[in-house]
Formats: C-alpha cells, structure tokens, sequence
C-alpha cells in the first residue's frame, strides 16, 4: 500500500499569521502561539547550510581517508537543508489567506527578501574585494550588473527560486486552495517522476542509452529550477496527521537513502547538476527531505521544555539574516584557522563549524536590535510588545 495512503488528512483550522519575512514567517495557531514545530525546523536547516558551507573544503582535501568519508556524509546528510526551506515556505505561505493578495505579496512579502538580498549582494562582495586589496568601483560594479543572471556571491543562488516561487505564490496559492488532496498528490508525483526519477535514472545509463529517459526541454517540468515542487510538497504535508508514522522508520529511511545517495553522488558525478546543485534532479534528496521533515516535526512538537522552546523561537526570526551573512564570517574565520591552528580532520570541522555558528548569530542578533538597519539587512522588524 502507499505510504500516502497511511496518512490522515490533518485538519488544522484557520490559520493566522503575524510578522511574515522570509525564514522568520511566524506561523500561528492563535494571536499568541506559534506553531513551533516550524521554528525548530526553520533553525536545524540553517544550521546544516552553514555545515553545507564550512565543510565543503573538507570534502575536497584527504580524499579517501576515515575523516573525509565521514565529514563527505555529513555534507550529503545536510543538503536536505534546501529543501526544507522551500517546505516551510510552502507551508506558511500556502496557508495564509494574505498571499491571495497581489498587493501584499509585491508590498510586503517580496520586498523583505529581495531588499536584503540586494543589500548583502554588494557588501559581500565589496568587503571580499577590499580585504584582498581588488576594490574598484568596476569591480563590484561588474558583479552586480549581472545580478538577474548570476549572484555577487555563489551561495546566493538560493534567492532566485525563492524569488521565483514568491512571485508565484499567489498563482499556486489559487490552485492548492481549490485542490482535493488527491490533485495535490497527483502534482507533487509528476513534479517527483519528471523532475527526480527521470533525470537519476537517465545518468545511470551508458553512451548508448544516454537520452532515453531525458525529457525534451520544451516539455519537461523544471518550474523555477524544480523547486516549486517543494513548496507544494510543503503545504500538502501541512495538510496531513503524521502521529501514527514510526520515528524510527523515517530516521531509517533518511539514513538508509542518504548513505546510498551519497555512494551514488560518488559513482556517479553526473548527478551534481550545475543549476540546483542536486536538490531536485537526484531522487535521494527530495525523499530523504520529506523523511527529514516529517520527523523534525515530529521531534518538535515532542518538545515540552520552555528553555528549548524559547531557544529556538528567539532564534527563527534571524535566520534569514544569519543565512546572508554566514559566508562572509566563513570567508575571514577558514583562513585564519589554517593559518594559526594545527587542528586537523573531523575535530576542526566542526571547530571552525561552532565559530562560524557563534559569531554569525551574535552578529545578526545585534543587527536585529537596531530599527532599521534591521529590516534592511535581514527582511524582518521586531514586533511590538
């Protein structure tokens, strides 16, 4: 029997929404409470991007050793991250009855991500260039005059499909909210068989063979990069009741399929696509996110303790302004930590890792005390008490 027929739709109610801004959403269930099982995702995933980031050079030094296999696995294990963004984004915006609203979406919603994003897409480049002694007004110039084609800085390829199913969201807002659960397993399913089954399975096959299950490209389904997908995938899971699905079966099916999709990413390079980096195109990752939520959600509505609830719920609203930042305090900290320390595999990973983290928080959270600055810098304003 499929899995989605185990599932029972989950009927939450009207929804309400306050203080909205890209990965710091506050979805509520009430004027006072927030769903906080969101939060606590909303955190995990940001903290696997910046894993994501401070790893990567591992990844590429002592291939073949214990060290390099292991932090190699950790990487894979957190590209989950990606997606789950989108999911949570899928979930908050589909459900809320604002994103109906044209106005408000190109008023409010939009301009919280794209105004930042703009913003750090010239300090990060003109900080990089001046400690490199390169500034020159052409030079940053010449970056972002391409800004519609590429980013100022390689991680922030991110910020066009969230663009992209931004401007959407009204659109696809109309569609799920006049859709039988049916329909939206019916879309998420073509979106999966196109976007992910088809394209792992074709680069498995030999010269002979190469085409045959790629898609013509005036007929294939990869809207904004495949990542609308995810964020229909995040409201129809909103939509469901997942008490009776084992956490132990979905901790084992996320490990079990990202240990064979990190073998597989190994035999078989092809699968890195240079556009969305494997988030959609390689099977392992869009099922080992939906294993990954599922059980996030699970694990946090499991949480009673006010301390850990507090953590996470003071720490969602920076995550959008930790995720602009977190590279530039990457960029200063790696060097420097190869320059001065001895420490070496796994241990200075996650070194440079807690580093990173601490002072990319402590940075963001100071910003998010200055009126303002803070709005222009991370998309989100305090709220009144």
């Amino acid at each position: 029997m499929p899995l989605y027929h185990t599932l029972i739709l989950h009927f939450r109610g009207v929804l309400h929404y306050y203080g909205e801004s890209y990965l710091g959403e506050n979805l509520l269930m009430d004027k006072k409470q927030r769903i906080f099982y969101l939060d606590f995702i909303r955190v995990i995933a940001i903290l696997l991007v910046i894993f994501i980031h401070v790893s990567t050079i591992d990844t590429t030094k002592h291939i073949g050793t214990t060290d390099w296999q292991i932090i190699k696995m950790l990487n894979y294990f957190a590209h989950i991250s990606v997606p789950i963004f989108f999911m949570i984004s899928g979930t908050l915006i589909l459900n809320s009855p604002k994103t109906l609203s044209l106005k408000y979406t190109w008023q409010k919603r939009i301009p919280r991500i794209v105004i930042p994003f703009v913003i750090w897409s010239i300090i990060l480049p003109t900080v990089i260039s001046l400690t490199s002694n390169l500034l020159s007004t052409n030079d940053v110039w010449g970056r972002l005059k391409f800004i519609l084609n590429k980013p100022t800085i390689p991680v922030f390829w991110f910020m066009y499909p969230l663009i992209g199913v931004y401007i959407l969201s009204p659109i696809i807002k109309t569609f799920v909210d006049n859709a039988s659960l049916k329909m939206l397993f019916y879309v998420t399913s073509v979106w999966l068989v196109t976007c992910s089954l088809l394209p792992s399975v074709n680069v498995m096959m030999g010269k002979d063979m190469k085409h045959v299950f790629q898609l013509s490209p005036v007929s294939n389904f990869l809207l904004i990069g495949g990542f609308t997908g995810y964020f229909i995938l995040g409201y129809l899971l909103s939509q469901m009741d997942f008490r009776n699905i084992s956490s132990f079966a979905l901790l084992t099916l996320f490990i079990g399929i990202g240990t064979f999709g990190n073998f597989f990413s190994e035999s078989v390079p092809k699968t890195f696509d240079t556009n969305n980096s494997y988030y959609v195109t390689s099977l392992f990752i869009p099922i080992m996110s939906i294993a990954a939520f599922i059980l996030l959600q699970k694990w946090g509505n499991s949480i009673r303790s006010r301390g850990v609830i507090n953590f996470f719920e003071s720490l969602a609203p920076l995550v959008f302004g930790i995720y602009l930042l977190h590279y530039l305090v990457i960029f200063f900290i790696e060097p420097w930590f190869f320059k001065n320390t001895n420490l070496r595999g796994i241990p200075a990973t996650f070194l440079r890792y807690i580093v990173v983290v601490f002072i990319t928080i402590v940075i963001i959270r100071v910003v998010s005390f200055i009126p303002g600055i803070n709005y222009l810098l991370t998309g989100h304003t305090r709220s009144k008490k």
